[in-house]
C-alpha cells in the first residue's frame, strides 16, 4: 500500500475513535453520575490532554521516530476503554478516564507531523489524506448513534476500545519519514516559541478555533430552540463536515494560491460572518448557507497552520511543534471557550455567537504579520 493510503487507514481508525468518545457522556450518565460529576471527569481529561500532549511530541522528537510513540498510545488507549467495563463510581472512572486522556493526547498531532513530513518528501498529499479522518469521524458519529439507539450505551467502551485497538493494528504498518533525532534539550519546546510564525500559528489557531465552542457546545440546543428537529440539525453539522472533507480532498490549488496569510484571512473573516449571522437566529435557508463556510472557520485555519509547521519548524521539532499546536491551539483555548460559552449561553441564548464572531474575528490582524513571518521562514513548502 502507498504511504498515504497506510496513514488514511490509521487516521480512519483513530477518528472512529474520537467520534465514538462524543458518546461517553451517555454511558457516564447510565452509570449513574452526575452531570456535575460528568463535567469534573471530562475537564480533568481534556487538561491532562492539553499537559501530556507537548511532552509524547519531545519523546518522539528525541526518538526521531513517531510510529513506536504512535503504536503505544493507540495499544494503551484500547486497554484503558476496556478497563472502563469492569469499574463503578466516580474515582474509579476518573482515574480511566485521566489516562485515556493522557494516552490519546499523542496521537493526533504525531499522526499530523508524520503526515506533514511524509508529505514535504513527496510521498503523499496531506489534504486527502487527511479528508479521511473528517469523513470516518462523520460515518462512526451516525453510525454509533444508531447503534446507541438500537442497543443501548453499554456497547460505547466496547467501539471505543475497537477503534483504538484497530489504529494500534494500523500502526506498525505506517511508514516513517526521514527526520534526524533531536538532541535532548531543556525546555527544547518553549524555544520554538522564538519562531514568530510559530508563534503567529498558534495564536491565530487558538482565536479561530477556540471560536467554534459555542458551536460544538451549543449550536444544537439553540438551533432546538428555533423550532429545528434533531434530524435537521443533524444534517447541518453533517453539512459542515462535508464541506471540510471537500476543501482537505480538493482544495490544494486554493490552498497554495492563497498560502498560510491568505487561508488565516480567510478563515477570520469568515469566523466574523458566521457567528455574527448565527446569533440572530436566521432562518433554515440561510444557516445552510452559514454551514458552508466550516470549510473556511475550521479547515482554512487548520491547513494555514499545517503550512506553517512544515515550513517553519526545524524538522527534528516537528513532532514537539504539532503537539504544542495542538496543546495551545486547540485543547486549552476550546477548553476556556467553552466554559465561557456556558455561561453566556445561559444568561444571554444565542448572543452567545456574537462573543464568537468578536473572538475568530480578531485573527484578522494577525494576518499581516504572519505574512510577513511565513515569507521569512526558511525550508520547503509543504
Amino acid at each position: 500500500m502507498s504511504p498515504g493510503t497506510r496513514v488514511g487507514l490509521f487516521l480512519g481508525a483513530y477518528f472512529a475513535a474520537n467520534a465514538v468518545n462524543g458518546f461517553m457522556p451517555l454511558w457516564f450518565a447510565d452509570r449513574g453520575l452526575s452531570a456535575a460529576s460528568i463535567g469534573q471527569i471530562l475537564s480533568v481529561a481534556s487538561l491532562l490532554r492539553v499537559l501530556a500532549g507537548p511532552q509524547w511530541g519531545s519523546v518522539a522528537d528525541r526518538l526521531g521516530k513517531r510510529r513506536p510513540v504512535l503504536t503505544g498510545a493507540a495499544v494503551a488507549a484500547a486497554a484503558l476503554a476496556l478497563l472502563y467495563l469492569p469499574l463503578d463510581g466516580f474515582g474509579a472512572l476518573l482515574m480511566v478516564a485521566a489516562g485515556q486522556g493522557i494516552a490519546a493526547s499523542a496521537i493526533n498531532p504525531l499522526i499530523d507531523s508524520l503526515a506533514l513530513a511524509l508529505a514535504r518528501q513527496g510521498l503523499m498529499e496531506y489534504g486527502p489524506v487527511r479528508a479521511i479522518g473528517s469523513a470516518t469521524f462523520m460515518v462512526a458519529t451516525a453510525a454509533a448513534g444508531w447503534l446507541m439507539t438500537a442497543i443501548g450505551s453499554w456497547l460505547v467502551p466496547w467501539l471505543l476500545a475497537f477503534g483504538y485497538g484497530a489504529a494500534a493494528v494500523f500502526s506498525p504498518f505506517l511508514p516513517e519519514a526521514e527526520t534526524p533525532p533531536a538532541a535532548p534539550r531543556a525546555w527544547a519546546g518553549l524555544a520554538l516559541f522564538r519562531i514568530p510564525a510559530f508563534r503567529l500559528t498558534v495564536l491565530c489557531t487558538a482565536l479561530i478555533q477556540g471560536a467554534h465552542a459555542a458551536y460544538y457546545g451549543f449550536a444544537a440546543l439553540f438551533w432546538r430552540t428555533q423550532g429545528l428537529s434533531d434530524a435537521t440539525i443533524g444534517l447541518l453539522i453533517a453539512e459542515g463536515i462535508v464541506v471540510e472533507i471537500l476543501l482537505f480532498a480538493r482544495g490544494r490549488k486554493l490552498v497554495e494560491r492563497l498560502g498560510p496569510a491568505g487561508l488565516t484571512a480567510c478563515a477570520a473573516a469568515a469566523s466574523l460572518l458566521r457567528w455574527s449571522a448565527t446569533a440572530f437566529s436566521p432562518p433554515l435557508a440561510v444557516l445552510a448557507v452559514l454551514q458552508v463556510l466550516h470549510a473556511a472557520t475550521f479547515a482554512m485555519q487548520h491547513l494555514s497552520a499545517m503550512l506553517v509547521l512544515s515550513r517553519a519548524v526545524p524538522p527534528e521539532r516537528a513532532a514537539t511543534a504539532q503537539a504544542l499546536h495542538a496543546a495551545l491551539g486547540y485543547g486549552a483555548p476550546g477548553g476556556l471557550m467553552m466554559l465561557l460559552s456556558g455561561f453566556l449561553y445561559a444568561r444571554f441564548g444565542g448572543l452567545v455567537f456574537l462573543a464568537m464572531a468578536v473572538v475568530g474575528g480578531s485573527a484578522l490582524v494577525l494576518v499581516r504579520p504572519l505574512r510577513g513571518q511565513y515569507a521569512m521562514a526558511p525550508g520547503p513548502r509543504a
